[in-house]
C-alpha cells in the first residue's frame, strides 16, 4: 500500500503549532524574518510522529542508493535512508512511500551557504584580522536563497515517511570551529549595533563596559582576537577586559541561531508535521556559532558529533519536548565495537544514528554484497529497531537525572578559550576544531564533571545560563550545581545561584569562578566570593606559575597526560594540582567569627579546598584541577581515587543516594566502568546499563591499531545489581521477571547493553546502597 501522509493530521499538527505559540508568549505570531535583539526566543517542538516511536538506523547514500540497494537495506535490518536535498526526487519519495521506508532530506538549504565550500573556506581559515563572512547571514538576499532551497527540496519531498529536514552538515559560521572573526559585511555590523543598542540601553553603559569613548552606536565597531590577544597577554585577570570581543562573538552565535530560527520556522510553514535542523553539530566553542544554549532554542532535531559533551548538553534541554537526538555511526570493523556504540547512545536517548556506509559493501561477480563485519551488525540493528528500541524512544519517555545540575556558561567558555590560546602566541588561528576538541579546558573540564559522576554511580543534567538569566531555569529541583571553570558570570546569575544555596542548595565550584561579568570584564574579586567565604591574591599566580592555560595546545600531538607543563611546580593536595596559588578561606584570612569556613590547607594560608555554611545551604570551593581524570590512566589510578573520594563526601553530605550499585566479581564503578541511565514513562522506571570508556580522539586512533581496548570487547560476565529498596526487576530484552529483591544477578556482554523496567515494591526500606 502506497504511503500517504493523513490530512488531519497535518491540521493536528497545526493547531499544536499554534497552542505552543501562544504558551510561549516570546514566540512571534509572525514568522517573517529572523529575530533581531533580545534573547534568543526557543522555535516551539514539532510533536514527533509514529515513524520516530523507536530508534532508527537510517543510511547515507554514501556510493548506495535505494532504487538500487533496498534489498540489500531490508536484509541489514535497516530502518531508513537519506534523500539529498530533494527536489525532483520523486522516484525515491515514491518508492520509500510504496516500501513505508521512511527517510530524512538533508542539505534542503543547499550546500556551500550554512556550510562554506571551495574558495570560500580560504577566506575564513588561518585569519589574524576582522572578516567578512562570504555567503553574510545578515544579507536578506542570502536568507531569501536559503529559502528558496527550502520551498524546493522540502517541497517535493513532504509527502512520503519524512523523517526530518537537515538544513546541511557540519554548518558554521566559518569553518567548523576554527578561528574565524567574521562577519564584518556592513549588513552584519548595522545589526551587531542594534543588537548592542538593545542590550547595553546607552551608549554611556558600553562604554562603561568596553572602556571606550564612543558618541553614538553608529560609531561601534568590534575588535579582534588579535589585538584582545596582545592587550591581556601580560596582565592580570582582574585587568582583563575581553567585552568589545565577546560581545562580537556572542551577537555573532545570536545571529547564526537566530537565522536558524527563522529557516525552522518557514520549513514549519511548508511541513509542519516534520522537524527541521542540521546535521553534523560541532563542539561548544567560541567559533562558528556553536552556543548551545541557543542552538538548542534555534532548532527542532540535531545529529551532533558528540564533542564535549554536546550529546548530554541536549538531552538535558530537549528531555521535556523530547526533541530527536542522532549521532552519526562510522564503523570500527571492530562488530563488538560497533555494537556497543550503538547500544550506548539508545540508552542515551538518541533517536537513532545515521550510518556512513565506507566499506559496507563490495561487488562479487558483478553483484553487490554485505561487508561480514556489518552483516555481524545485523541482530544488533534489528534488536534496537524492534520493541526493546521503542522504551525509550517513546516520545514519552524521559531522562530520570539525579538531582545533580552542571552549568553550561558559554561565556566563560569564550573567556576561557582565550586562556588555552595564549600559548599560541600569534598562531592562534591554527587552532583548528580537531587540535581545540582534544585541548579545549572547559569542554573538558565538562566532560571529566560528567565521567565523574557517572563513575560515582549518579546522573545529571546541564543547566543553562540563558534560562538562568531569563528565570526561566527552576534551580529548585536539584540539591547539589556545580560550576566547572564558570569564569563569566552576571550579577543576575550571581544572585539565582545564592539564592538557591539560601535556600538549602549545595553550589560547588574548582576554580576561577565568577572572576569575570559575563562580557569578559575582568573583576577584583570574584562576584560570589562572599557566597563561597573566600578571599584572593591573584598576584600570587596559578598553578605552577607559568600562565593560565592547563592543557598546552601547541604539545596536541603527545599523549594527553603529557601536555600539562603548566603542572610542573603546581602545588597539590593528594596529587591533585591547586590551581589559584593565593586563594585563602575568609574565615582564615579575616578571623571573621560569623563566617565560618571549614578548609583543608596544603601550606600554611593556602586552601585548596573552602566549605562554607550560607543560611540553609553550603558551598564548597575546591580550588582543584581535575583535567587529568580525562587520561584512563589517572581516571582508574591514585588520581581518580582521590577525586572521586573528594566529590563523593560533597555528594554524600547533601544526602544524595545511589540508585543502584552495580558490581562483577566484588568490583564496583569506576573498576568495572559501567554506567547506570534511569528513565521513566510515566509511572513506569527504567534502568540502562552500559560500558563508559573514555573517549578521546587519539585514544580511538591508537584503539585502530590494536594498542587500546576501551573494554567493549571482552567476553561475558555477570552483573550483580544492588539497590536501596525492595524491587521488581524485569529485563526487558529476554523478557524474564527476576522476582523481587535488592539483590540480583544477571548475564551482561560488554559490547551490549542491558535495560530493566524497575518496579517499586510497597516495603520499609532497608540500610543504604553500599554502605
Amino acid at each position: 500500500m502506497m504511503y500517504r501522509r493523513p490530512a488531519f493530521c497535518a491540521l493536528l499538527v497545526i493547531a499544536a503549532f499554534l497552542l505552543l505559540t501562544t504558551a510561549f508568549p516570546g514566540v512571534p505570531s509572525s514568522w517573517a524574518g529572523s529575530q533581531r535583539t533580545g534573547m534568543l526566543k526557543p522555535v516551539p517542538a514539532v510533536p514527533l510522529p509514529d515513524c520516530w516511536q523507536h530508534f532508527r538506523v537510517l543510511i547515507w547514500p554514501y556510493k548506495t542508493d535505494i532504487i538500487g540497494d533496498l534489498p540489500l537495506y531490508r536484509r541489514l535490518g535497516l530502518g531508513g535512508f537519506q534523500i539529498d536535498r530533494g527536489a525532483g526526487k520523486n522516484d525515491q519519495v515514491k518508492l520509500a512511500g510504496a516500501e513505508r521506508f521512511p527517510y530524512y532530506v538533508g542539505h534542503v538549504a543547499n550546500k556551500g551557504i550554512l556550510y562554506l565550500t571551495g574558495d570560500n573556506i580560504k577566506k575564513v581559515t588561518g585569519r589574524r584580522d576582522l572578516l567578512q563572512r562570504p555567503y553574510s547571514l545578515a544579507d536578506p538576499e542570502v536568507i531569501k536563497l536559503l529559502k528558496h532551497h527550502l520551498q524546493r527540496n522540502i517541497t517535493d519531498t513532504r509527502t512520503g515517511p519524512v523523517l526530518a529536514y537537515a538544513f546541511d552538515d557540519e554548518i558554521s559560521l566559518g569553518r567548523f570551529t576554527n578561528p574565524a572573526d567574521v562577519d564584518t559585511s556592513k549588513a552584519s555590523l548595522d545589526w551587531f549595533r542594534e543588537w548592542l543598542r538593545d542590550s547595553y540601553g546607552s551608549i554611556t553603559a558600553l562604554n562603561t563596559e568596553w572602556g571606550a569613548t564612543y558618541k553614538t552606536f553608529a560609531e561601534v565597531v568590534p575588535i579582534g582576537f588579535e589585538k584582545v590577544r596582545k592587550s591581556v597577554s601580560r596582565k592580570p585577570l582582574s585587568h582583563w577586559n575581553l567585552a568589545p570581543w565577546m560581545d562580537f562573538r556572542h551577537f555573532m552565535d545570536f545571529q547564526f541561531a537566530a537565522v536558524l530560527a527563522d529557516l525552522t520556522k518557514e520549513a514549519n510553514r511548508l511541513d509542519p508535521l516534520t522537524p527541521a535542523g542540521f546535521v553534523g553539530g560541532q563542539a561548544p566553542a567560541p567559533w562558528g556559532g556553536y552556543d548551545y544554549a541557543m542552538l538548542s532554542r534555534s532548532v527542532q532535531w540535531m545529529e551532533a558529533y558528540d564533542l564535549l559533551g554536546t550529546n548530554e548538553l541536549l538531552r538535558s534541554w530537549w528531555n521535556r519536548e523530547r526533541r530527536p537526538r542522532m549521532q552519526t555511526f562510522f564503523s570500527s570493523g571492530n562488530p563488538k565495537r560497533d555494537s556497543w556504540f550503538l547500544w550506548y547512545y539508545y540508552l542515551h536517548g538518541n533517536q537513532g544514528v545515521i550510518c556512513w556506509p565506507q566499506g559496507w559493501f563490495t561487488r562479487k561477480g558483478g553483484r553487490k554484497t554485505i561487508a561480514p563485519h556489518i552483516r555481524e551488525l545485523e541482530k544488533t540493528f534489528r534488536e534496537l529497531q524492534g520493541p526493546v528500541g521503542g522504551i525509550l524512544a517513546d516520545r514519552r519517555a524521559r531522562f530520570a537525572p539525579d538531582p545533580i545540575g552542571i552549568y553550561y556558561s558559554h561565556p566563560s567558555v569564550q573567556a576561557s578559550w582565550v586562556m588555552d590560546a595564549l600559548v599560541h602566541g600569534r598562531t592562534w588561528p591554527r587552532r583548528f576544531s580537531s587540535i581545540d576538541n582534544e585541548n579545549q579546558s572547559t569542554g573538558l573540564l565538562r566532560n571529566v564533571w560528567g565521567k565523574t559522576l557517572e563513575d560515582l554511580g549518579y546522573q545529571y543534567d546541564f543547566i543553562s545560563y540563558l534560562d538562568v538569566l531569563e528565570g526561566r531555569a527552576d534551580l529548585s529541583r536539584f540539591r547539589v550545581i556545580i560550576l566547572p571553570k564558570t569564569v563569566c558570570l552576571s550579577q543576575k546569575e550571581a544572585r539565582a545561584l545564592e539564592s538557591f544555596v539560601r535556600q538549602g542548595g549545595i553550589l560547588v565550584a574548582d576554580y576561577l569562578c565568577g572572576v569575570m561579568d559575563e562580557h569578559g570584564r575582568g573583576r577584583q574579586s570574584g562576584v560570589l566570593d562572599s557566597c563561597f567565604g573566600l578571599v584572593r591574591d591573584e598576584m600570587a599566580g596559578y598553578l605552577g606559575g607559568s600562565g593560565l592555560a592547563e592543557i598546552d595546545g601547541e604539545q596536541w600531538e603527545k599523549p594527553y597526560e603529557k601536555r600539562f607543563p603548566a603542572y610542573q611546580g603546581a602545588l597539590r593536595y593528594n596529587g591533585l594540582p591547586i590551581f589559584e596559588r593565593g586563594l585563602r578561606g575568609e574565615g582564615l584570612a579575616r578571623q571573621n567569627k560569623k563566617v565560618k569556613s571549614h578548609i583543608r590547607s596544603v601550606v600554611p594560608g593556602l586552601n585548596c579546598m573552602v566549605k562554607n555554611k550560607l543560611d540553609k545551604g553550603r558551598t564548597v570551593y575546591l580550588n582543584l584541577d581535575p583535567l587529568l581524570y580525562w587520561s584512563p590512566k589517572y581516571r582508574f589510578g591514585d588520581f581518580g581515587d582521590v577525586w572521586r573520594q573528594e566529590v563523593g563526601c560533597i555528594l554524600k553530605n547533601a544526602g544524595l543516594q545511589k540508585r543502584v550499585v552495580i558490581s562483577i566479581d566484588g568490583k564496583v564503578e569506576p573498576a568495572v566502568m559501567l554506567e547506570a541511565l534511569w528513565w521513566k514513562n510515566d509511572n513506569k522506571r527504567y534502568l540502562g546499563i552500559i560500558k563508559n570508556p573514555t573517549l578521546q580522539q587519539k585514544l580511538d586512533q591508537e584503539r585502530k591499531k590494536g594498542k587500546v581496548d576501551f573494554g567493549v570487547t571482552g567476553p561475558a560476565t555477570v552483573l550483580q545489581l544492588h539497590f536501596p529498596e525492595l524491587v521488581r526487576l524485569i529485563n526487558m530484552r529476554t523478557g524474564k521477571d527476576m522476582g523481587v529483591g535488592t539483590v540480583f544477578r544477571d548475564g551482561f556482554r560488554p559490547c551490549e547493553g542491558n535495560l530493566y523496567e524497575v518496579k517499586e515494591e510497597k516495603s520499609r526500606k532497608i540500610s543504604a546502597v553500599g554502605e
